[in-house]
């Protein structure tokens, strides 16, 4: 059964991607010509997204100009965006999503990142309200517990109307902590919370697979 996620735009952890594309622009991170102004990223210019290469399903390489590779524990994250009235689905929605590498470290902000813009992207969602990205299981950082971040926006380009943040289940974690590319950050897994985060708790996805074949993440978020 997947977890209905509910969390305030107040509520969000992280920056958000009115705050992440600019940066890119600034730092020439893009697959995009000459200067693109916040006013394009509101709608002067709906392609945007998608010619700055940030629209895409695998998040484990950076883009544009960037040629990073995060490493780690292969994920499969599915989300289903539904209306909270009706239930119905949600298509055409947008869902930027963002998390830490296997270190706790973000792209973009953390030190030694700075050049970086892997494990970010946004996907649009189809007829049946879903939006599913390749990714890696991510890191404990600053004793929280290992989560994903999301912004959805009726389109791409759109103001945000639901954020928040989607936890990962105690067991997978031990799973995947097991492993030597996750040595390193155990201690921070160790002293993480799993349940109080930004004023709240920090709801869990479904996670099943395996180390061999990949961990698969579901869950579905109610707007």
């Amino acid at each position: 059964m997947t977890t209905q996620v509910k969390a305030d735009v107040q509520q969000q952890h992280g920056v958000g991607l009115a705050v992440d594309f600019p940066v890119l622009r600034r730092r020439r991170m893009m697959g995009l010509v000459n200067g693109v102004t916040v006013a394009t990223l509101a709608g002067a210019d709906k392609d945007v997204l998608t010619r700055s290469g940030i629209v895409r399903d695998d998040l484990r390489r950076s883009f544009g100009k960037a040629s990073g590779v995060a490493r780690g524990v292969r994920l499969s994250v599915r989300l289903r965006l539904v209306s909270a009235a009706d239930g119905r689905p949600l298509a055409g929605h947008a869902l930027y999503l963002w998390h830490a590498d296997r270190h706790g470290a973000y792209s973009l902000y953390s030190p030694g990142l700075e050049d970086q813009n892997f494990l970010r992207g946004v996907q649009v969602a189809d007829e049946d309200g879903r939006v599913a990205f390749s990714t890696i299981f991510p890191g404990a950082s600053e004793s929280r517990w290992p989560h994903l971040s999301f912004e959805v926006s009726p389109e791409v380009n759109a103001e945000p109307v639901r954020a928040g943040q989607i936890g990962l289940p105690a067991d997978a974690c031990v799973l995947v902590y097991g492993t030597s590319a996750y040595w390193e950050n155990a201690t921070h897994l160790a002293l993480a919370g799993p349940v109080e985060d930004d004023g709240g708790p920090l709801d869990m996805a479904t996670v099943t697979g395996d180390l061999g074949r990949g961990l698969v993440a579901t869950g579905t978020i109610s707007i």
